[in-house]
């Protein structure tokens, strides 16, 4: 009995020197609940092993490991987006082997190297090891159907900010990450997300207007110019004029920061916030299985086409499966932008305008809503290669290694803005009435760029123009969940085009 229990001891007092190495790390001091939930969880995880594998050794490794892989990916994912890691990550995995360029560079070599070795450990105690009894694996299969619902009981009754540093910081990392797994992948929280989908503001009515209506969300945008005077305004010419005559601009806030496209996108085309969503809120296609109100399915019911475009991979954060869901007749994905021009490894900006340009141009009398999501300013910016004097054109900071990042995203910037540009001009000489909205989904990952700068920035930046008014750039910082109603309040008088105001934007130069 006593080398039992010394046996449990140094299990659980290792747990919590392993789950020290995470930047969220927190002492002992934490509430009782998140102590019982880190024991009842670490039971669960040791002996379910132990029933599966009849290896009691190799089970409590795989435990350590388990906590130490976590935390180490925590904390590279906390390095470049300043958020740890959460339960909705996991179902990401598989993206990881499918996508590796945007993942494993974050890692980095040292910590892939650790991840890589304990796996190899973890394979060769399996290996050494002799199974149990059968009598040890049953009485684990039975502590584990004892202290799994426990954890669902604890996960429950732990009080939870759903702001995950501050969670685990407060709760341990160990114990905030099964709480936020139990909780999120709970039948209660997918009924609560069915729930809040059905408040979208977009569940009910249809235009009663019928300009064509673009929205594109370009990758990692945001004015730079707000990090000091050291960025040059060229790579912002045509976003400067859009803004002038927009009919609304600002700041945006968004639900993310240096990645998660998927949260400003879903915000954006339901107009739902974080706070509604609950547990959703990190992986919001995660929980689209049925049908779901959005900007789309406004547009639908009002006889529009409604397509999404985006030039990388259907399934990747699953919109494939959320777009039909969403009531997008068709996603022009990877597949329809073959022999687009690339820069660096991704389509660029400019393939996607002269896609939009293209699918306006075949619209016929039925009005369009499209939805792009751009890809060419998507990282890591520190795999690109910046010569020397590149950056005299962007910013004054000069060719320091500090500063390639901010090149390099300079200067998908300026593709960016290139975009707008074709765009504009395009529709100002187009007589159908058309509105454009253009937004940032986050802030780019450039943790080393804003840490030298002393800056942290946090909003993106949005405008919609039209074809059509006589507008003047009214300023208005929003969050990016009421860029749908604005639209909508953009869309009034599409029937009535004043003609001055026409003939006015197409004597403006492109």
């Amino acid at each position: 009995m006593l080398p039992g229990f010394i046996v449990a001891a140094a299990l659980v007092a290792c747990s919590f020197a392993v789950e020290a190495i995470a930047v969220t790390r927190s002492s002992l001091r934490r509430p009782p609940v998140a102590l019982m939930l880190h024991l009842t969880a670490l039971a669960v995880v040791t002996a379910g092993c132990i029933a599966l594998t009849g290896r009691p050794l190799f089970s409590a490794g795989v435990a350590q490991v388990l906590i130490g892989v976590l935390a180490l990916v925590g904390n590279a994912k906390y390095a470049s987006l300043r958020e740890p890691l959460v339960f909705s990550d996991l179902s990401l995995f598989s993206q990881v082997f499918a996508h590796p360029r945007l993942y494993l560079p974050f890692l980095g070599a040292g910590k892939l190297t650790i991840l890589l070795v304990g796996i190899a450990a973890a394979v060769a105690a399996f290996i050494a090891e002799k199974p149990a009894a059968l009598g040890q694996r049953v009485a684990a299969a039975v502590v584990t159907l004892i202290c799994l619902p426990m954890c669902i009981a604890l996960a429950r009754r732990l009080t939870l900010t759903l702001h995950p540093h501050s969670d685990q910081c407060q709760c341990g990392f160990f114990a905030a990450f099964a709480a936020y797994l139990i909780n999120g992948m709970s039948t209660a929280q997918q009924r609560a997300f069915t729930r809040a989908a059905a408040t979208s503001p977009f569940s009910f009515g249809r235009p009663d207007v019928q300009p064509d209506v673009i929205v594109v969300q370009s990758e990692s945008y945001f004015d730079a110019r707000r990090l000091g005077k050291y960025v040059s305004g060229a790579p912002y010419t045509h976003f400067d004029c859009a803004r002038r005559e927009s009919f609304e601009q600002g700041e945006l806030a968004v639900p993310a920061w240096g990645a998660n496209t998927m949260r400003s996108e879903f915000a954006m085309l339901t107009g739902l916030t974080s706070p509604e969503l609950g547990y959703a809120r990190f992986y919001p296609y995660m929980f689209v299985r049925r049908a779901c109100a959005s900007l789309a399915g406004y547009f639908s019911r009002g006889g529009y086409r409604t397509v999404a475009m985006h030039p990388y991979y259907a399934n990747f954060f699953g919109r494939r499966r959320a777009f039909a869901h969403m009531q997008f007749d068709s996603f022009l994905d990877i597949a329809h932008f073959d022999g687009a021009s690339r820069v660096g490894p991704y389509v660029g900006d400019l393939p996607v305008a002269d896609k939009l340009i293209a699918l306006l141009q075949a619209s016929d009398d039925k009005p369009v809503f499209a939805f792009a999501i751009t890809m060419e300013n998507h990282g890591p910016l520190h795999l690109e290669t910046v010569s020397r004097g590149e950056a005299a054109s962007r910013h004054t900071l000069g060719d320091d290694v500090r500063w390639r990042d901010l090149t390099a995203y300079l200067r998908h910037v300026e593709n960016a803005d290139a975009m707008i540009g074709r765009l504009t001009a395009y529709l100002r000489e187009r007589n159908r009435p058309t509105v454009l909205c253009f937004y940032g989904d986050h802030v780019p990952a450039m943790s080393s760029v804003f840490d030298a700068l002393e800056t942290e920035p946090t909003r993106s930046d949005y405008f919609i123009w039209r074809n059509f008014g006589n507008d003047l750039g009214t300023r208005r910082d929003v969050g990016v969940e009421t860029l749908g109603s604005t639209i909508q309040r953009a869309m009034t008088h599409a029937d009535r085009v004043d003609t001055d105001s026409r003939n006015k934007l197409q004597q403006m130069p492109a």
